[in-house]
């Protein structure tokens, strides 16, 4: 997977927001408004949901996604070591005392998402890198992500197909969506046309770097 090597940009909005307990942010490139979630928030007369680490304030309008309330410690259904376990729980609260600070952080919640996935919780890291999605929409890899997840852990592969389509469009250079697009045609779908069909299609639009892929596509190809 490509590192996620984004800078942020926040903007402080100074005529709305009120500062208090490490203020609030937002992406300059969003129009929705994020309250950051504290430990020790109280309510304002709204429904304030909570959770043993994070308190949601509820947003002013219907139309933003709230912060999503993923609970702690997680349960851990993959087949962990000990030591493995411990690890990966330290890196959950972690990355959920960084989302306390900056809720509006995409590599937060695709790095949530990643240790969600790797403990067995694959509803919790649905719910990141969807969120993670909701914040930075131009970007491919929540959504590769999720067809990763859909593919091989919640075995639908409708949405699977979608979600590696919705990261194609994003960025049509990442060679890495159409073979795992394709290996969802060969292996899951069982559809070799397809999977043939998009190998050409990652080739005819990358043509100057896509010679692995031309590579599995004869190699397909004379398997058949």
């Amino acid at each position: 997977m490509p590192n996620i090597d984004r800078k942020l940009i926040l903007t402080l909005a100074v005529s709305i927001l009120i500062m208090f307990a490490g203020g609030y942010f937002i992406w300059n490139d969003l129009t929705s408004k994020y309250a950051s979630p504290m430990s020790n928030a109280t309510s304002t007369g709204n429904n304030a949901s909570s959770t043993q680490d994070i308190t949601i304030i509820p947003l002013p309008s219907g139309n933003q996604k709230p912060v999503p309330a993923l609970p702690f410690p997680p349960e851990i259904k993959a087949n962990l070591s000990e030591e493995s376990r411990v690890m990966a729980i330290n890196a959950i609260k972690e990355i959920i005392a960084s989302i306390r600070e900056n809720p509006n952080s995409e590599s937060n919640w695709i790095n949530l998402g990643l240790q969600r996935n790797f403990v067995g919780d694959f509803i919790g890291a649905k719910e990141a890198w969807e969120y993670a999605s909701y914040l930075r929409p131009d970007d491919f890899i929540p959504q590769h992500n999720l067809g990763d997840l859909y593919t091989y852990s919640l075995n639908d592969y409708a949405k699977a197909e979608a979600s590696y389509r919705k990261a194609i469009k994003l960025d049509p250079t990442q060679l890495i969506v159409y073979q795992k697009l394709y290996e969802l045609y060969r292996f899951k779908v069982k559809d070799n046309a397809k999977a043939i069909a998009v190998l050409e299609e990652g080739i005819s639009k990358n043509p100057a770097t896509s010679l692995w892929l031309e590579k599995i596509l004869d190699e397909f190809k004379q398997s058949i």
